[in-house]
């Protein structure tokens, strides 16, 4: 008589640990590099930010009861201490810092760009749309 067989053979345990093995190095590659798609991200953020803080900061400039923020300089640049005006805190967001742009505000509603990009090494930028608020 034959006994039932209990439990699993060597050849089928070593088939499992090997597929096992080929699904987790195919998975790895997905979650290799996600510091530059968050790196990516925060900037987006940043930017957006930037972007809808200059549109109502144009917005309280423009209604008469309203305060806001002067955006009117001659020549505005993207530098941080003349974005970070338009941030509630008064202050540029932590790792954050403004890397390039600069326009010309003749009129209240032009626009200028900046590129807004991180303080670490991953080089990620997007960009700001600033509205002037004044001549």
């Amino acid at each position: 008589m034959y006994k039932a067989q209990k439990g699993f053979t060597l050849v089928e345990l070593v088939v499992v640990i090997v597929l096992l093995g080929i699904l987790g190095v195919t998975a790895l590659g997905k979650f290799e590099d996600l510091s530059t798609d968050a790196a990516t991200a925060a900037n987006s953020g940043v930017a957006a930010e930037i972007s809808s803080a200059a549109a109502i900061n144009y917005a309280a400039q423009v209604l008469p009861s309203a305060g806001g923020v002067a955006m009117n300089a001659g020549n505005d640049d993207c530098t941080t201490a003349q974005l970070q005006v338009l941030f509630q805190s008064a202050t540029f967001p932590t790792g954050h810092t403004s890397v390039a742009g600069a326009g010309s505000c003749a009129a209240a509603g032009d626009t200028y760009t900046c590129t807004i990009g991180d303080t670490n090494t991953l080089g990620t930028t997007a960009t700001a749309t600033i509205v002037c608020s004044g001549p």
